[in-house]
């Protein structure tokens, strides 16, 4: 039996809002990954190759029907925590889950962990998360109002849809698909209002070239 392949773009828009959150976190996430390992890197080079990397694997793994694969940023606060930077250990991580999840009596061993034990451990792990983006808003230069109103907006609005559910009900259903997603409104409104503040605002207060008296009023002047 064959089973025609078709591509249904608008049956995806659900999870739009969901890519377009994402792209500040891996953006942070390569960011913040390079300096946890020591490594510099060209932020305009590496970072879209990053997000590359990641839309190629999910693509690949939509192929076989996989969930989409994203760069975990539980990681970012694994390193910090352990101190353990090497890739080899993560690609060795990789292949014994992979054999792990061959072996039923380890799978089953594994699932008798508490919950309590493997909630307290990722608590950690967002916290230093946390820990980690605080660090870079304090790199922003928050001394320049700008840039706390920039902050100060973008983190009110992107927790108001989890503060207080159900604020955007009104809304039609397809831009409260984007409204909803906290991550993705605060991304966009400190894109937006980065762009107005520090590259439209300066373009449109920029001094205007003096004007340059006619020759003819210049001789004259000479002449007295």
């Amino acid at each position: 039996m064959t089973v025609p392949f078709r591509a249904h773009i608008l049956a995806a828009k659900s999870i739009w809002p969901n890519r377009f959150g994402l792209r500040p976190g891996r953006i942070s996430a390569a960011v913040i990954n390079a300096e946890a390992v020591g490594k510099e890197i060209d932020k305009r080079a590496d970072v879209p190759k990053t997000i590359r990397g990641d839309a190629v694997t999910s693509l690949a793994g939509g192929l076989f029907g996989l969930p989409l694969m994203v760069t975990s940023g539980e990681n970012i606060g694994i390193v910090r925590v352990t101190g353990v930077r090497s890739r080899y250990v993560t690609a060795a991580a990789g292949a014994v889950l992979i054999v792990i999840g061959f072996l039923a009596p380890v799978t089953r061993a594994i699932s008798v962990i508490p919950s309590a034990v493997v909630g307290g451990t990722a608590m950690v792990v967002f916290a230093v998360i946390t820990v980690l983006g605080v660090q870079m808003l304090g790199r922003s230069d928050l001394d320049r109002h700008t840039n706390t109103f920039i902050c100060a907006v973008a983190l009110a609005l992107g927790l108001l849809p989890i503060l207080i559910p159900g604020v955007y009900t009104g809304f039609p259903s397809g831009v409260r698909i984007l409204l909803e997603s906290g991550v993705a409104v605060g991304a966009f409104v400190a894109a937006v209002l980065n762009i107005l503040f520090h590259h439209v605002r300066p373009r449109l207060t920029r001094d205007p070239a003096p004007v340059t008296a006619p020759a003819s009023a210049l001789a004259t002047e000479s002449d007295r």
